[in-house]
């Protein structure tokens, strides 16, 4: 067998690479018991959570239309409730 028939067979018997996902979870002082309701990436992408959703689904969501970055990790930041904008 040739070499790049060799490799192509080792490729093809290859496990995918495996993608972890991190949700970091912010909360306010006083909001700890509450449930997410926004998730964002670095990348600018935000999810909201849909009235009916549970927050197990909802983050089951986000975390499959994330888009994994250069080291095969999904790294999202939820939100248990937005922080108001201030205006100047």
């Amino acid at each position: 067998m040739r070499l790049n028939e060799r490799l192509k067979a080792l490729e093809v018997n290859q496990t995918p690479d495996l993608i972890s996902t991190i949700i970091l979870r912010l909360v306010a002082p006083g909001f700890v018991e509450n449930e997410i309701h926004h998730i964002s990436d670095k990348a600018g992408n935000e999810w909201r959570r849909k009235p009916e959703e549970t927050e197990s689904a909802f983050t089951d969501r986000a975390t499959r239309e994330a888009t994994p970055n250069q080291w095969s990790m999904k790294v999202l930041i939820g939100k248990t409730m937005e922080a108001p904008h201030v205006s100047k």
